[in-house]
């Protein structure tokens, strides 16, 4: 797992708690394709009540279970307690840790003629589209 692509942390807010499954088909595909490979994931939950609830990927849904296999260990208890702290209520925030494992084989073939990766930044979609405007 480590060290064969680069990895991301992406949170993800829900208002309302409402999830129908969009994202979650979303993600197995992306998985069965093998661009994603889904290492960890949490969703933290603030009720209409304020209480504050996280669950682990095996007790969200047996699908996600089913697609984290066994968490890489990656998300903790604090990671969940920090994200509660702001959220609204009724709200809940998925944290999702995914390597990008298409870009495994790209940098094989980066190394297999005599390439390095001196480095990897992510440009948000936002600020592309802002300069394509310009």
């Amino acid at each position: 797992m480590a060290g064969k692509a680069p990895v991301d942390l992406v949170l993800v807010e829900f208002s309302g708690n409402r999830f129908d499954g969009r994202v979650l088909t979303e993600l197995e595909r992306l998985s069965a394709d093998g661009t994603i490979e889904v290492l960890d994931a949490l969703l933290v939950s603030r009720r209409a009540d304020s209480s504050i609830e996280w669950l682990e990927a095996a007790t969200v849904d047996k699908r996600l279970a089913a697609l984290v296999g066994e968490p890489a260990g990656l998300l903790s208890a604090e990671d969940a307690e920090a994200v509660a702290e702001e959220l609204q209520p009724d709200t809940a925030i998925g944290m999702l840790v995914f390597q990008h494992s298409w870009a495994a084989t790209l940098a094989e073939a980066m190394r297999g003629v005599g390439g390095r990766l001196l480095d990897w930044e992510r440009i948000p979609a936002a600020a592309v589209a802002e300069l394509a405007e310009n």
